[in-house]
């Protein structure tokens, strides 16, 4: 598993994941706010005008003079509109309780994370101690280095001490076969 600070670093580009996709979702999903309090004032207009190669929303095309005929002529064209009236009234409010519920759970994701990150920076050591404290601990595990350190120089010393005997040994078997041998 990784180190408390590994899974902070993890946790806080999470969270960056999180806001950025929070941001992306309010900015796609929800209305267009004015920019000004009147609300057919020049800023609205531009900040509200489709882009380049986008139609314009049904609401906002004006209807042409033989679609007009046409609907006055079935009879039916305010019966029509009514009713789409109706149908868009309600899919916005669907609309509007879907976009409320999804910016609900998105802030809780970003609340528990932040909890997470807060529980992780809780619990990295030194949090909570004094810094005389931390300094003494600190001299503690120098002071416990420098006598392993002084630890290991003396098993070196002993391992060289050790070879040189093995090697006095060897040599005084392979001098004593050589003898031997002639």
């Amino acid at each position: 598993m990784a180190d408390r600070l590994t899974q902070l670093q993890i946790c806080l580009d999470q969270l960056v994941e999180q806001f950025n996709a929070t941001v992306n979702y309010v900015n796609s999903n929800s209305e267009p706010a004015l920019l000004d309090d009147e609300p057919n004032s020049i800023i609205n207009i531009a900040a509200n005008a489709p882009l380049p190669g986008q139609q314009q929303p049904q609401s906002q095309q004006k209807q042409s003079p033989d679609s007009q005929l046409q609907q006055s002529a079935n009879g039916s064209g305010k019966q029509t509109a009514t009713n789409s009236n109706h149908v868009s009234v309600a899919a916005q409010a669907d609309n509007e309780a879907n976009f409320e519920n999804t910016l609900n759970e998105l802030a809780t994701d970003i609340i528990l994370k932040s909890r997470q990150i807060t529980m992780l920076i809780d619990s990295l050591p030194g949090i909570g101690v004094s810094p005389a404290s931390q300094l003494k601990i600190i001299d503690g595990l120098t002071q416990e280095l420098r006598d392993i350190e002084q630890e290991r120089i003396r098993k070196i010393q002993e391992k060289d001490k050790l070879l040189k005997w093995c090697e006095s040994l060897i040599t005084e078997v392979a001098t004593g076969i050589a003898e031997s041998r002639r």
